[in-house]
């Protein structure tokens, strides 16, 4: 019997398809620059120098009144 000879391509994949740690590294960073931008800008270092403060007027007194039912 004559036996043909084929050629075979074995396909080795290794994990779970993780590409490394750039993409982490990259999201660390840029949480770390937003928290030291947010401290900077409402510390009063840049931005104008606001005290970050917000302002809002309520009266002292609320009333509210319902309407009759209709009969």
């Amino acid at each position: 019997m004559d036996h043909e000879q084929k050629e075979r391509t074995t396909v080795v994949t290794t994990g779970s398809g993780g590409g490394g740690g750039a993409g982490w590294f990259i999201a660390g960073g840029l949480i770390v620059a937003l928290i030291l931008g947010g401290f900077l800008f409402f510390g009063g270092f840049i931005g104008g120098g606001g005290n970050g403060g917000i302002n809002i007027d309520v009266p002292e007194k609320v009333t509210i009144e319902t309407p009759k039912p209709a009969e």
